[in-house]
């Protein structure tokens, strides 16, 4: 069995201008429904050996559109379940560029500072249901390539790694894959 967890490409809304609190929040919209950039592009020949995968993603629009992408193809089964862990947001009085905002709001929100949004509690117990959806995928197709986030995979890959998955590759860059097979 195989599972291939693979991070979106680099989304349009990836800007990183200064905003406040209610500009970060419209910022987090944009990027939850960005595309995948024109200038971000894979190695399609690294891509090509996972072909014949099932073929899982997000149903955000940058994890689908990154599975069209690299695999020339939609993917066979889109879910929420593998959608990014929120990205918390706080209304606090400052200004800030918005890649700090959300490093900034995700320490608060891992340690517990809670709001209208997903808790880090619920956004780990939805990856263990993810990383338990993808075994049974992958028992049932023996490969499986899924195109998710960087944080959810994360948590997905300690969550394999817990049930006897050996990770062959990792990288949590755009475009990065991080493999595991399991005998």
């Amino acid at each position: 069995m195989n599972i291939v967890l693979v991070r979106h490409g680099r989304p349009t809304g990836a800007e990183n201008q200064k905003v406040n609190s209610a500009g970060f929040g419209r910022w987090v919209k944009r990027y939850n429904h960005s595309l995948v950039d024109e200038s971000s592009k894979p190695d399609l020949s690294v891509f090509h050996h996972y072909q014949h995968y099932y073929a899982v993603a997000s149903d955000l629009p940058r994890a689908v559109h990154s599975c069209e992408i690299a695999l020339d193809r939609s993917p066979s089964l889109q879910s929420s379940q593998f959608r990014e862990m929120d990205i918390p947001r706080y209304k606090l009085p400052i200004k800030l560029n918005a890649w700090t905002w959300v490093y900034l709001c995700r320490a608060l929100w891992t340690v517990g500072v809670p709001g209208k949004f997903e808790s880090y509690r619920e956004a780990k117990i939805r990856a263990k249901r993810a990383a338990n959806q993808l075994i049974a995928l992958a028992e049932t197709e023996q490969n499986v390539i899924v195109f998710a986030h960087g944080y959810i995979n994360l948590h997905m890959r300690k969550q394999l790694r817990q049930r006897g998955f050996t990770q062959t590759q990792k990288s949590s860059q755009y475009w990065g894959i991080t493999a595991f097979n399991k005998p």
